[in-house]
């Protein structure tokens, strides 16, 4: 296999490569065939989220105004970032309108 940046161990450079198309080197274990008679969601243990347990939590009062101060704090820090990119992108093209138009002699 080579080195990899993690030191020169010995079962490293001793590994065997994979053979070609075995059952090993595919991720799932060996082709879709396994998914003829079985639903993908059996397959791949999917299940859907349940949020039971946080609708049942309880949470402080302190906790509740410290999560709405976050909140606000990242709006107002969202919006000032807009703002301010708003008003250089418009500062440049000011500017590059001005530019071009002295040199294209527009005015």
């Amino acid at each position: 296999m080579g080195y990899n940046g993690l030191g020169m161990q010995r079962w490293i450079s001793t590994m065997k490569p994979r053979k070609f198309l075995s059952k090993r080197s595919k991720p799932d274990g060996g082709g879709m065939e396994h998914l003829s008679n079985q639903e993908i969601e059996a397959y791949f243990h999917l299940k859907k989220n349940k949020l039971d347990k946080l609708l049942k939590k309880k949470y402080s009062l302190q906790y509740k105004e410290k999560l709405k101060r976050q909140i606000s704090d990242e709006h107002r820090r969202n919006t000032i970032f807009t703002l301010l990119s708003i008003i250089i992108s418009f500062g440049i093209l000011l500017l590059l309108f001005f530019y071009f138009g002295a040199k294209m002699q527009v005015f």
